[in-house]
């Protein structure tokens, strides 16, 4: 039992994986085991590359660190502009009650079926990621992001600006759902922290910059021409995307796979089955990444070409796997009881649907008295948010993968994914001091500053990004062959929730009051926390449960 990680009958654990060459002092039998195997294995310096790469030079773990970050720059790129979509309105609330002339909650149904639209819009465009690579659906809603916008730009009804809205929701699914799972496709365990933060970073914190700016375009030029400042920025990032985003979907065997077969299980198909022979001998391979030690490339029947620039346009380079389109669309429902699903939609889940819900009633706090703020005072409020969703991004950056390798070392060189669980912590105490400090602040602006409110709503927000590292970087690691299934999950549940808060959380704020609204989000937040850190001590009997009794498999869905 390492670090307080109950260790369950099997030690073939899918996420376990020996990361570091070399010993400890205090090593036992299955350990020793587990490095003769990997003493063939590609690395880095001492450090065991996982997943283990193929030997071509289209594969993905193959290209040189450059690439690979120029393709997750674009994508970075592309998730700010459809996420500062979602909070675009926010901080011109009021202008939008008087010129469509309905009630607030309506207003905020803006947001929140632009939510629904994702979450439902998650399901479809993954199945065609799964079957068909990621490119096509980051094309995708980038084009639907440039046609959402002219048509959110030139909406002058109710009606019609609702539907612009739902339509970008739909370009909101892809970044949503696929950019954490395109790091796990082009990364090792060892390189996805800080740039699963990065990739965070962007598509959450530019939800907190978008109102901020927007507050002053609504002042000084009209609502309308936010939706077309979209569109002149969006239509770049689609050219960009177009040309500088190839398909990093790879089919390699699966035996390379060591974070979810395991190393031994490699070892025994090189000894029993002649047929993996080649597969056997990947430890000797040269890589053209830069992030790998050259070694002499072994001999090989045929030699694949590099993907031309040309080729590279393809919107489709054939099918990504095996399974029927409608198997692959069905996937992601049963994961709903799966542990490690449930663990990452509570940590995740909740505390971006008080996000929300704060941005949803910070205009109505603001705009009345004493404070009468105009669109954009209550544009400004965000900083605070922004600021904290910058200082949650340098923790979990700075500390998800340091304290991996960390305590692999001190684990006989084993890394299991229950070390990223840790933020929690960090979460648990920014997060929840961030909810019941907005709300007792906020509810009284005689008695503390107008300047506490943003100061602890960046608190929250800090807390937010923390969270969405942790259970992102947790469940690509831990069950990186179901991480688009467990993302589409987790879209839905937060995409929902959210929802629901924006449809009820201005009622509520009337009925009951800031302060006693805040205060029991943040009891809730609290529990939650308390319990999912927990499952840092059970997740490897998680993993070995879910692995043993695969409901996919009993569904006949894998």
């Amino acid at each position: 039992m390492a670090y307080g990680i109950f260790e369950p009958p099997s030690d073939r654990v899918p996420g376990t994986v020996h990361l570091f060459d070399g010993l400890s002092l205090e090593h036992n039998v299955e350990i020793a085991h587990a490095d003769l195997a990997s003493s063939r294995l590609k690395r880095h310096g001492n450090i065991i590359l996982v997943p283990q790469p193929s030997d071509s030079v289209n594969d993905p773990l193959n290209w040189s660190t450059w690439k690979k970050d120029r393709v997750l720059a674009v994508l970075c790129l592309a998730s700010i502009m459809s996420a500062v979509v979602s909070p675009l309105i926010a901080s011109s609330s009021t202008v939008l009650l008087l010129y469509f002339r309905h009630g607030f909650r309506d207003i905020a149904l803006l947001t929140g079926w632009y939510l629904v639209s994702g979450a439902i819009g998650a399901l479809f465009v993954t199945a065609l990621a799964v079957k068909y690579g990621k490119r096509f659906p980051y094309i995708f809603a980038c084009v639907i992001l440039v046609a959402s916008s002219a048509w959110a730009g030139a909406a002058t009804s109710y009606k019609s600006f609702i539907w612009a809205r739902i339509l970008q929701g739909l370009s909101l699914a892809p970044f949503e759902v696929l950019v954490n799972t395109s790091i796990g496709d082009m990364y090792f365990v060892h390189q996805r922290g800080y740039r699963l933060a990065v990739a965070n970073l962007c598509l959450f914190g530019a939800t907190f910059l978008a109102p901020i700016i927007a507050g002053h375009i609504t002042h000084a030029m009209g609502w309308h021409w936010l939706f077309w400042f979209v569109l002149i920025f969006s239509s770049v990032t689609l050219l960009l995307v177009v040309f500088f985003l190839p398909e990093h979907v790879y089919k390699r065997d699966h035996m390379l796979d060591t974070d979810i077969v395991g190393e031994r299980e490699i070892e025994e198909q090189r000894s029993n089955s002649p047929a993996t022979s080649n597969v056997a001998e990947f430890a000797a391979a040269t890589t053209s990444s830069d992030d790998m030690t050259e070694k002499p490339a072994p001999a090989s029947p045929t030699i694949e070409q590099p993907e031309t620039f040309l080729q590279s346009l393809r919107l489709f380079s054939g099918s990504k796997s095996d399974k029927p389109l409608w198997k692959i669309f069905l996937r992601p429902f049963p994961l709903i009881l799966h542990p490690g699903i449930i663990f990452a939609a509570l940590t995740q889940a909740p505390l971006i649907a008080w996000t929300v819900t704060i941005g949803v009633v910070l205009a109505a706090i603001f705009l009345g008295p004493p404070l009468w703020y105009t669109e954009v005072d209550v544009g400004n409020l965000y900083t605070g948010a922004l600021i904290g969703s910058l200082v949650g991004f340098v923790i979990a950056g700075v500390f998800s993968d340091w304290l991996a390798k960390l305590m692999s070392r001190h684990n006989n060189n084993i890394y299991e994914p229950e070390y990223r669980l840790l933020l929690v912590i960090p979460q648990l105490i920014c997060g929840c001091t961030g909810i019941w400090g907005f709300g007792i602040t906020a509810n009284n602006m005689y008695k503390y500053s107008k300047y506490l409110p943003p100061f602890f709503f960046g608190v929250e927000t800090c807390g937010m990004i923390i969270g969405a590292v942790a259970s992102g970087a947790y469940i690509t690691d831990a069950h990186r062959d179901i991480q688009v299934e467990a993302f589409v999950m987790l879209v839905l549940v937060k995409n929902l929730v959210s929802f629901a808060l924006t449809e009820r959380a201005y009622n509520w704020l009337v009925s009951a009051g800031v302060k006693h609204c805040f205060v029991v989000a943040g009891s809730i937040q609290a529990a939650i926390s308390v319990v999912t850190f927990f499952f840092y001590f059970f997740g490897k009997w998680s993993r070995y449960w879910s692995h043993k009794h695969n409901l996919l498999e009993k569904l006949n869905l894998n």
